[in-house]
């Protein structure tokens, strides 16, 4: 019997698909400013949802970590439960997929939620602040396939998008799938809570309940503080190195 290289296991047997059924399906990886994976993994929390199983893929992540919240971690997990009538299932990259199977997986996402039936998709990545027309604009969207949801924000055209989002964006598209690829501006190379904020918060308009993004923003200022003293460092570094050295004889 051959196995599937990339399969969802269910930690409660046995595990009904109609529980899950007409779900938003919520997800995104560790780009740009890790946004994707910063608002996935704060929002399964923040809503209580159950993890109900995880994501077995042949070049699986070799690590875990326990911890009291969320007991043992997984490199690819699913959570679901119902927020405001409204059944959601989100799967939280904790690993970026092996480059080898990149594309499988993404296909595998786009064939699981096909078979869940899902009401929409929600797909989050980071956008370059390169690329942001004024300070006031804080997001871009691409729809898919036409969606129920439509955002008030400018869609993205004529940029590239690249990585494991693509590929997802590329499977979504090519089954069927509705729905809406959200991407808040932000800084590529740094962790980026505060764009994952702004991601929660239009998720929160489309579910149609209350997030707090309290602990994101209180995040995000102790980064930047960090950043700030680092960069304080490094410049009090360079200023001293520029200064003329006394040689004593």
């Amino acid at each position: 019997m051959k196995l599937r290289k990339i399969k969802f296991i269910p930690f409660t047997r046995p595990f009904r698909i109609e529980d899950v059924k007409n779900s938003y399906f919520i997800t995104g990886y560790q780009g740009y400013g890790l946004i994707g994976y910063i608002t996935t993994r704060y929002l399964a929390k923040e809503l209580g949802l159950v993890k109900i199983g995880f994501i077995k893929t042949k070049y699986m992540p070799e690590f875990t970590m326990y911890t009291r919240d969320l007991d043992l971690l997984y490199p690819f997990e699913v959570y679901a439960g119902t927020v405001n009538n409204n059944r959601v299932v989100i799967i939280v990259n904790n690993a970026t997929p092996s480059e080898v199977e990149r594309a499988e997986y993404a296909e595998f996402l786009a064939r699981f939620a096909r078979k869940l039936a899902v009401r929409e998709v929600i797909l989050i990545g980071g956008l370059d602040q390169e690329h942001r027309a004024n300070s006031e604009e804080k997001y871009r969207w691409i729809p898919l396939n036409d969606p129920t949801t439509k955002l008030d924000a400018s869609i993205l055209e004529d940029k590239y998008i690249v990585g494991p989002l693509a590929l997802t964006m590329i499977f979504m598209k090519a089954y069927g799938l509705r729905g809406v690829v959200l991407l808040p501006f932000t800084e590529p190379f740094k962790p980026d809570p505060r764009a994952s904020a702004i991601a929660v918060e239009v998720i929160s308009h489309i579910l149609g309940v209350k997030i707090g993004t309290e602990k994101l923003i209180e995040e995000a200022a102790l980064l930047e503080a960090i950043e700030a003293e680092r960069e304080r460092i490094e410049k009090t570094i360079e200023e001293s190195e520029r200064r003329p050295r006394i040689t004593y004889i």
